[in-house]
């Protein structure tokens, strides 16, 4: 039981919802660096969306584990080519 909880929620778009965390984190910890205000711009839509998006995938898989990881990984591969491609 507590490894299906623990799958359930480490899924790639949490870990890229973590890291729009460890931007936001990164722009109060670092308050001279020039374009500070460029951190919080990029980390917020970053960790609000990638949330948004594996709550909404969540319920339109019906709390299943399996394919709630399988559709955010397609979609986080999806996004790194595209990334990898820019």
């Amino acid at each position: 039981m507590v490894i299906s909880t623990l799958f359930s929620l480490l899924t790639p778009l949490v870990f890229i919802a973590g890291i729009g965390v460890v931007k936001i984190l990164y722009g109060f910890v670092d308050m001279r660096q020039r374009n500070n205000v460029l951190q919080f711009f990029f980390g917020i839509p970053i960790a609000g969306g990638a949330l948004g998006l594996h709550f909404l995938l969540r319920q339109l898989a019906h709390h299943n584990t399996m394919h709630v990881c399988i559709i955010e990984t397609i979609i986080v591969a999806g996004m790194w080519y595209l990334f990898q491609r820019s």
